[in-house]
């Protein structure tokens, strides 16, 4: 009996565990729009240079301007990854960010490829990966939209 009365016992704490650790997606939402509006300056200062490395025509400048995407886009993610997110739904959202980032950097790598070695292989794996960016990137803004709605701070 005494064991029965110890199992359910650590049942109700682990349910109790499992519903606390729930989160709640709300509050988890504001943290990832913090995350976002304390990056926003230096992703923008970063934009810039990356956009004049390209505009410049130069391979090494274009080349250091797509290596330098990839570990921006590395450290974003771990950054993103040092964010305490319990919710289900915002990790969903938060997971899209680091997917969208992945694809960013791979396409950034295939496209220095296309450049520094032009095929129709690489031509048509560029292109298949532009078009996986865009819809990943367009299902990003629709969920961000979605939950900006559904968890953003109301204005009275």
């Amino acid at each position: 009996m005494n064991k029965i009365i110890k199992f359910g016992a650590t049942i109700i704490f682990t349910f109790f565990l499992v519903a606390c650790n729930k989160g709640d997606p709300a509050a988890d939402y504001q943290k990832l729009v913090e995350w976002s509006a304390n990056n926003q300056q230096s992703q923008l200062a970063f934009q810039q240079e990356y956009e004049q490395k390209l505009a410049t025509g130069d391979i090494k400048q274009i080349e250091e301007a797509m290596n330098a995407l990839s570990v921006r886009n590395a450290e974003v993610q771990k950054s993103l990854d040092s964010l305490d997110i319990n919710s289900k739904e915002i990790n969903e959202l938060k997971d899209k960010m680091k997917f969208v980032l992945s694809l960013s950097s791979e396409l950034a790598k295939d496209g220095l490829k296309l450049i520094t070695n032009p095929t129709e292989e690489t031509q048509k794996l560029v292109e298949e990966k532009t078009q996986k960016a865009t819809e990943a990137t367009l299902e990003l803004q629709k969920l961000q939209a979605e939950y900006a709605e559904k968890y953003g701070k109301k204005t009275q």
